[in-house]
């Protein structure tokens, strides 16, 4: 078990230092003399010591003053500096002043962070975009980014490779500004990652980023497969309809379809999907690693047209209302044909999985999850030889069922045995697994005592005690977080007596408990 309160660094006995005694110490005064100087603004006439400092230091600097106190003004004035590469706005008093301090004089910015911070005006960072021009990566996540700051990213960010715009109010227009001048001229062909997840951006606007972004490999859209499909079918009429109404100029010469998309990853979540748009999107994406369908109505011969692709190492699949996807018919299949190379496989909602046929093909399978299966077909034995390099386990059960006396216990132990063979397991979770209890866990780590584990979790699995979670902080693993959710036999009572246990013998464990309400 890994101790916490291990020795500290002497860099951040250093940081430590500088944090508790700033303004003294930076600017070599007293702190009466600093308070002063403050209250004057006579400190913006000082250059403080951190001008020549490695970036790097002066960033990890900023961020463990925010964790003692926000960043205000005669921080700011300290901390901004030219060398500064990277900059989180979170913990800064006055984020207005904070970027306009960045934007004057982090002339090499390349990473800027705004994420959440939905109160800043976007006309203002419209404004101040023009100074950022070295951005190699942008987050917005849950801004207030507006299509005309899109427009103005685009003009003014060549060297842009990950853009982050999920839950902002961008629009179809303003993608097309970003990847397209008003004269008709490609920009961000550096772009490489952009995400547009829980935005009003329709197909329409996600298929001029897949014809004007060439470098684009990470595209996280959720009808993916329409928008290749538009690409392939991309003509001089159909970018008038697109482009025209977006205010950009067409380009003198028709642009013709990329032959191939570096797209590495293929997801969908709406309920429809189109077999001819799959059917692009094998042909256009052969570089495509990962494949995700939720909520869909696709047949099992769907999912025959994946065979072909040679990268691909993770799929994810779940079932929609009308459960037509089926493990034997559709997914074994697949399975057979791509298991050999596939590491990441997550399947939910099904009406039942075998997981002797996933064992069988997925020799080389690294993360697990397994969610709303209906029925498992039954193990004669334990195979040591399948799931024996699986780092990652998640099972998922109904926890309405968790307490129900009589109902067949899904998963069973001869499954949970089967998936907890191997050595090399650090994260697990189990929700409202009721097979689960204290002699099923002590018969497994006598045979697998999971030296590795660092993360588990037990959701309203119900057959186990709190002798279970001492013999989990007795083992000899990286344990640092535990999990214990809603478990009717670990009350208030032994969640005290955990938390004791885990401050008296020092260890580096981060517990979460909830009472169980069933």
């Amino acid at each position: 078990m890994p101790l916490r309160n291990e020795p500290p660094s002497l860099r951040k006995v250093a940081m430590t230092v500088i944090c508790d005694h700033f303004e003294p110490l930076c600017y070599g005064y007293s702190a009466e003399q600093v308070a002063n100087m403050i209250d004057t603004e006579e400190y913006l006439d000082i250059k403080g010591p951190f001008e020549d400092m490695p970036p790097l230091l002066v960033e990890e600097m900023s961020e463990e003053m925010k964790h003692v106190t926000h960043l205000r003004r005669h921080h700011l004035h300290l901390l901004t500096t030219p060398r500064v590469t990277s900059w989180t706005l979170h913990g800064v008093a006055d984020q207005r002043l904070g970027l306009d301090f960045l934007a004057a004089r982090s002339k090499n910015l390349k990473h800027l962070n705004l994420s959440y911070l939905r109160h800043i005006n976007p006309h203002v960072l419209c404004n101040l975009i023009p100074s950022f021009s070295t951005l190699v990566t942008l987050n917005l996540r849950m801004t207030l980014a507006v299509d005309p700051l899109l427009a103005q990213i685009g003009r003014h960010c060549p060297a842009l490779r990950e853009l982050n715009l999920a839950g902002t109010p961008v629009t179809d227009r303003g993608l097309v500004q970003l990847c397209i001048s008003t004269e008709g001229r490609r920009q961000c062909q550096r772009l490489s990652k952009l995400v547009v997840s829980e935005t009003c951006v329709s197909v329409s606007g996600a298929a001029v980023v897949l014809q004007s972004l060439p470098s684009l490999t990470d595209f996280d859209f959720d009808n993916i497969f329409e928008a290749v499909d538009m690409v392939e079918q991309w003509d001089r009429a159909l970018e008038a309809r697109l482009l025209t109404p977006a205010g950009v100029r067409l380009s003198e010469q028709p642009v013709a379809p990329p032959d191939v998309l570096q797209l590495r990853a293929l997801t969908s979540g709406v309920e429809f999907v189109g077999l001819d748009s799959l059917d692009s999107a094998v042909k256009m994406c052969p570089f495509a690693a990962s494949i995700s369908i939720s909520g869909s109505w696709l047949p099992n011969e769907a999912l025959y047209k994946f065979m072909v692709l040679e990268s691909l190492t993770a799929l994810s699949l779940s079932n929609g209302e009308g459960m037509t996807l089926d493990f034997q018919e559709g997914v074994l299949p697949l399975l057979s044909a791509c298991g050999e190379r596939l590491q990441n496989l997550i399947l939910t909602n099904f009406t039942e999985v075998d997981l002797a046929g996933i064992g069988r093909t997925c020799p080389r399978l690294l993360n697990l999850a397994l969610s709303a299966v209906g029925h498992y077909e039954p193990l004669s034995s334990v195979n040591t030889s399948w799931f024996s390099q699986l780092q990652a386990l998640e099972v998922w059960a109904d926890t309405s069922q968790a307490h129900a006396q009589g109902h067949e216990q899904l998963p069973s132990a001869l499954h949970l045995r089967q998936l907890l063979v191997s050595p090399s397991l650090k994260n697990i979770l189990f929700t409202a697994c009721a097979a689960l209890n204290d002699q099923l866990f002590h018969q497994i780590w006598m045979s697998n005592p999971m030296k590795l584990l660092s993360h588990l979790t037990l959701d309203h699995c119900h057959g186990v005690s709190p002798h279970l979670v001492h013999q989990v902080l007795d083992a000899d693993n990286e344990l640092t977080m535990l999990r214990i959710w809603s478990c009717c036999q670990i009350n208030k009572i032994h969640n005290g007596e955990f938390v004791a246990r885990i401050c008296e013998e020092n260890m580096n464990v981060y517990l979460e408990w909830f009472a169980c309400n069933d």
